[in-house]
Formats: structure tokens, C-alpha cells, sequence
């Protein structure tokens, strides 16, 4: 090769190399989901492509500026809200759904999401917690649900202690025992494993009791909010909008006031909200956020765990989905 050639060849290397380093620096970039939170829609170990222009991700450490528009059911690429101690640009990367965007009314009845008061159809890919209940007697194993290529499901036989009212709607005598499993599934899932001949019957969990778990945003006990139910329509914040900060409201708030736009917020003894030393009633809002859900509904961390997403963590959408 003379010199002539190797120096085309090692120029169009250099050009192809820069490029992809363009490309994978700014628009581009892989990745491969490490859990489980978006099954059956995204399967762990999955491959995805995402693009970081849609969002702005992170150059040498700038935040680069987002060329797209989130809207509902978006699944979107984010710096995890959880991960506090890393530095801000190189923090861990997730993925999830978004369910309503600033501006939105959001409510979620009994499981099932409303945006601005129309009701959501989810994918056929989403997953919920259902509970199965054995025939009397049959004791479910790793077998039964390696069948069904069901891998989380939770043995509650044991906060079952039956009361005389269950062991008449299960037709029980006494001495009889059933085995009752909390598992995620997609809905055709469950029909398929309700068909089974060792199913007394399979039923979605569907409480409405506040609290089921503990850390629930928002994390006030004047918001009834459980993981599956929220009494009331919550107005997502976008920029601009006016809030009420009282302290019936503040549970809401109080991180995006504190924490996302850098305010001092204290609630003093007699129950006053006072935003940078000063009592205060309402609250303009400077960013926009979002309310995101996993769509392995009952396994994973969301919104309900961390509270509303600021749009400035938002680094790229997922586009091969």
C-alpha cells in the first residue's frame, strides 16, 4: 500500500470515526434493560435504541437541549430520581412510561389511569398484580408457574388466617387449606391461568385502602393515595402554573419546591408553609414535570415511590417500541 492510499484509507477511518462519535455522542446511543420493570412490554436483557436528542442527554458532563415533545405513553429515558449521590450528569439511567404530562389532570381509579378525565387503554403488554387461589387442598409449585412463565409471584398463604367469612366464600370445611399467590400478569395472561384445572380463580387486586405499602407519594396523610388508587384528579405541575402551598397540599410539593427549583421550605409550629422565609399560600412553578409509571406495575419503582419526574432529567425516548 503506498503512501498515497494509507493516507485516503487512515482519512475516511478518522471521518467514519468521528462520525459515529457524533452520532452516538449527541443522537444515539443503546440500552440494554438490567430489570424487569417494563415487562412484557420491554423484556430484561432487551437491547433498545434510544434517542438522546429527543430528551438532551449529557455531553462532557452539559446537558444538551431537547428537540421533542413528551406526550402519554411515551416511554421515555431518564436520570434516576433515587440515585442522590452521584453527580447529577452521571447518574443511573431508567426507563418508563410516561402516564401524564405538565398541564395534565391525572387519577388513577382502582388501577386504572384517567388523563384529563378519558380513560387510558393500557397496553395488552402491562402487567398487574393478580391474585390466584388454588383449589382447595392443591399446593402451587415452581412447576406451575415455570409453565406459565410466571417468575415473581409472592407466596400469601401465610397472611391468610382464613376467617369463618372466608372459609364460607371458599366453600371451605375446617380443615381445609388454600394456597394464594400475588403475581404479576398481563391481563390475557390471567384468563389463561384462570382456566387452569388446579384454579379455584385468579382476581385483580384492586384495593383502595391509602397506605397498602409504606413510602407512597405523596408522603402525607392528608393525600389518600395508595399505589393503585387516587381519590381525587391531581393537576400535574408545568410552568407558570399556581399551586396552593398549605398544609393540607404541601405533601405534594414539597420536593419540587425544595429539592427541583431550590427553595427553602419550612412548615413551622403552627402549621404555616413559608417558602424562603416567608408565609406563603401559593407557589408559581418554574419547571415542568411529569407523572411516569413502570409497566410491571407492582414491582417496580415510579412516580408513586419518587414523585413527579422534572422534565430536565428526561435524556432520551425509546424508539424502537
Amino acid at each position: 500500500m503506498n503512501n498515497k492510499l494509507l493516507k485516503r484509507v487512515t482519512t475516511g477511518c478518522i471521518i467514519i470515526f468521528v462520525f459515529l462519535y457524533i452520532v452516538f455522542g449527541f443522537i444515539f446511543t443503546f440500552y440494554r434493560m438490567p430489570d424487569k420493570t417494563m415487562e412484557d412490554t420491554i423484556q430484561k436483557g432487551e437491547l433498545l435504541l434510544i434517542n438522546k436528542l429527543a430528551g438532551g442527554d449529557f455531553f462532557f458532563g452539559l446537558k444538551m437541549p431537547s428537540f421533542s415533545k413528551f406526550k402519554v405513553d411515551d416511554i421515555i429515558y431518564f436520570l434516576d430520581p433515587m440515585d442522590e449521590d452521584a453527580p447529577f450528569h452521571s447518574r443511573k439511567r431508567v426507563i418508563a412510561r410516561v402516564m401524564a404530562c405538565p398541564g395534565d389532570k391525572y387519577q388513577m381509579k382502582t388501577r386504572q389511569v384517567y388523563i384529563n378525565d378519558h380513560f387510558y387503554e393500557e397496553p395488552t403488554t402491562l402487567k398487574h398484580s393478580y391474585r390466584i387461589v388454588a383449589n382447595e387442598g392443591v399446593k402451587l409449585d415452581t412447576n406451575f408457574f415455570n409453565k406459565y412463565g410466571l417468575s415473581e409471584q409472592i407466596n400469601e398463604t401465610s397472611k391468610w388466617n382464613l376467617p369463618d367469612k372466608y372459609r364460607e366464600l371458599y366453600s371451605l370445611n375446617e380443615e381445609g387449606e388454600l394456597s394464594i399467590w400475588d403475581v404479576p400478569m398481563t391481563k390475557e395472561k390471567s384468563i389463561e391461568v384462570a382456566n387452569d384445572s388446579l384454579i379455584s380463580y385468579v382476581s385483580l387486586v384492586r384495593s383502595t385502602v391509602p397506605g397498602r405499602y409504606i413510602n407512597i407519594w405523596p408522603y402525607s396523610h392528608y393525600w389518600m393515595w395508595n399505589r393503585w388508587h387516587t381519590p381525587d384528579p391531581f393537576d400535574v405541575p408545568e410552568k407558570g402554573m399556581l399551586i396552593k402551598t398549605t398544609i393540607r397540599t404541601i405533601g405534594a410539593y414539597d420536593e419540587i419546591i425544595e429539592k427541583y427549583e431550590g427553595n427553602k421550605l419550612i412548615i413551622n409550629d403552627k402549621n404555616q408553609v413559608l417558602i424562603n422565609d416567608k408565609i406563603s399560600n401559593r407557589y408559581t412553578v418554574k419547571e415542568n414535570y411529569y407523572i411516569v409509571l413502570s409497566d410491571n406495575r407492582d414491582r417496580f419503582y415510579d412516580t408513586r415511590t419518587w414523585g413527579l419526574l422534572p422534565e430536565k432529567y428526561i435524556i432520551g425516548k425509546v424508539i424502537n417500541k
